[in-house]
């Protein structure tokens, strides 16, 4: 059963607008109990994906990001009969817990490590489409296709990504106060569809969010 519709899209975005938008994801940042100083930069015309930078403390954010994640989410949630209602009370929570996230990036004491390996598999990853000399133009790059050392290497890739981002849920959900056992279902179900995203793709998803396709493209002058 799905229950999320067209019409809960125009109602997530104004709510949105009506919680102030920028200052919604501000009031939620400082009502999270740490003891580390978090910064936000906020983009009201640009689309700019919810993220962090670790090193500088920084969370990322744009009105497109936000409604997009919302979107998503809601859809994602609302498959079956799990319904969790569009109202300003579940945009607060969503905007709490997505906040709650990217500090859990910024106290993870392994992040680096992380990203570190990540950039190990994934020059790993080159180096193979490489030597198998893969052609990344193919629309049939998909599991079964490839050479089984590739397989390996998107596999790698997306154990990495989950192992990283469930990190920093368990280190939101360290510090977070939930209002009501709703409001902690709410944070279960993002957590639940953000790995998600992270373990669904293929060998064309990676290609393309790295631009390596560009990368080979001008290969042969390096």
């Amino acid at each position: 059963m799905i229950c999320f519709n067209s019409s809960d899209l125009r109602d997530i975005s104004i709510y949105y607008n009506e919680l102030g938008q920028k200052k919604l994801l501000k009031k939620s940042l400082i009502s999270l109990s740490i003891n580390k100083k978090v910064y936000l930069y906020y983009s009201k015309n640009r689309n700019i994906p919810i993220c962090t930078l670790p090193k500088l403390k920084l969370i990322l954010s744009s009105k497109q990001g936000f409604l997009s994640f919302c979107y998503n989410f809601f859809a994602f949630a609302n498959m079956y009969d799990c319904c969790i209602p569009v109202s300003p009370s579940s945009i607060k929570s969503i905007s709490k817990f997505v906040m709650s996230h990217e500090v859990g990036h910024i106290l993870d004491p392994d992040i680096y490590n992380s990203k570190e390996e990540y950039t190990i598999i994934l020059t790993r990853l080159i180096d193979k489409l490489i030597e198998y000399d893969i052609d990344i133009k193919n629309n049939d790059l998909i599991k079964g296709s490839l050479p089984y050392e590739i397989e390996e290497c998107v596999l790698d890739l997306k154990r990495n990504l989950i192992s990283r981002e469930t990190k920093a849920w368990d280190i939101a959900k360290s510090f977070l106060d939930f209002e009501n056992n709703g409001e902690e279902y709410i944070f279960s179900k993002i957590k639940e569809y953000a790995l998600a995203t992270y373990n669904f793709g293929d060998l064309k998803n990676i290609i393309k969010e790295h631009n390596l396709d560009t990368y080979f493209k001008y290969r042969k002058y390096f």
